[in-house]
């Protein structure tokens, strides 16, 4: 596995999104459904291959419970 300096700042986004929802025992429907984007598109995110606009970013941590800063430690 890559370290932190490695990492582009999308993968360590899908990361720490991937994490943060399964923690919660959210599946991968359900929360691309709360958020209001396709499951696809959330694919795309947690495998760190979207750049997703500032506005998914604020969803995305609210919706987890987080600030957006902490999605991109």
């Amino acid at each position: 596995m890559l370290d932190a300096m490695e990492k582009s700042i999308q993968q360590i986004l899908g990361d720490n999104i991937f994490a943060i929802r399964t923690d919660a025992d959210l599946s991968k429907v359900e929360f691309a459904l709360q958020l209001g984007i396709s499951r696809v598109e959330l694919d795309l995110i947690e495998n760190g291959k979207s750049n997703p606009k500032l506005k998914t970013l604020e969803k995305l941590a609210r919706n987890l419970g987080k600030e957006p800063w902490e999605l991109l430690r």
